[in-house]
């Protein structure tokens, strides 16, 4: 049965504008993507369309990290260079992140660590995905990336109760979804999920996002134990703050899903490290 809350919040999401609309170039972006008749002046011009996101894939090509010769100054040249994959995720953190600049009263929740952990945990994501051998890492990185969406969704719906949940964390000593559980009756999986819904995003990662503070055994849904495990990772590692301080231990389920006994701890937090200082370069988080 649901609460008056999550009623509400679900009423409010159908016309809230700012989080709807944000999207519309990663749409169609992504729609481009999935045709293989798209051709890299296609995908280029629909970049330059948005000129956060130009500047921001020519900042990438010409960083010392890809140590191209000469200047990049052309969109459709980086999309040659970079790939259509790496552009891909390039688009969705730049305008995920655009998103996620809004910060709560009093400095208990910024914007610019929560986006911090938001991009860790992406990057926490790739890298354990890459380690087990999971194909799809540009989908796990995305799912990183956009895990606690709820978190924004309450901030902007339900902005005094999501300070009540702050509050109550800060005290407590507890994880945020616990302290919103508790006195919400209502968590930001299931608000994050209901906009997932909304961006047609796939349903590996709707689930994902829906329960990665409780991934099953059962499904066996490796996507949502590698979003679990980032999301306490990017903790452990200190990329950024969520709205609360725990690093809470990893789920049996996802331990097994993953078979984390046999991976080199060590060699993968030192993987995470190094993508994690290139991606805080990339999309200038400091």
């Amino acid at each position: 049965m649901k609460t008056p809350l999550q009623n509400d919040i679900r009423m409010r999401l159908q016309s809230i504008n700012s989080l709807q609309t944000q999207p519309a170039v990663i749409a169609k972006i992504t729609q481009m993507l999935q045709n293989p008749a798209t051709n890299a002046d296609e995908l280029g011009r629909a970049i330059r369309t948005d000129q956060v996101l130009a500047s921001t894939v020519l900042k990438l090509v010409n960083s010392p990290f890809y140590g191209f010769p000469g200047r990049i100054g052309s969109v459709n040249h980086a999309v040659v260079l970079l790939g259509f994959s790496t552009v891909k995720n390039i688009v969705l953190t730049a305008s995920v992140l655009e998103i996620f600049k809004m910060d709560a009263g009093d400095g208990k929740f910024g914007a610019q660590e929560f986006r911090k952990h938001s991009l860790g945990c992406a990057v926490a994501a790739q890298c354990l995905a890459q380690a087990i051998g999971y194909e799809n890492k540009d989908e796990c990185f995305v799912a990183g990336l956009v895990h606690d969406l709820g978190k924004m969704i309450m901030f902007q719906l339900v902005p005094d109760d999501f300070m009540r949940v702050i509050d109550c964390a800060d005290k407590t000593k507890t994880l945020f979804y616990d302290s919103e559980c508790k006195l919400l009756g209502i968590n930001h999986q299931e608000a994050g999920g209901m906009l997932v819904e909304q961006w047609h995003l796939p349903p590996g990662i709707l689930r994902a996002v829906s329960s990665h503070h409780i991934p099953t055994r059962d499904s066996g849904d490796t996507l949502t134990a590698i979003v679990h495990c980032a999301d306490i990772f990017a903790r452990a590692m200190g990329y950024g703050n969520g709205g609360d301080n725990k690093i809470p231990m990893i789920s049996d389920n996802a331990w097994e899903t993953l078979k984390l006994d046999g991976l080199d701890l060590v060699r993968l937090f030192n993987n995470m490290d190094k993508e994690w200082v290139k991606a805080n370069s990339y999309f200038q988080l400091d």
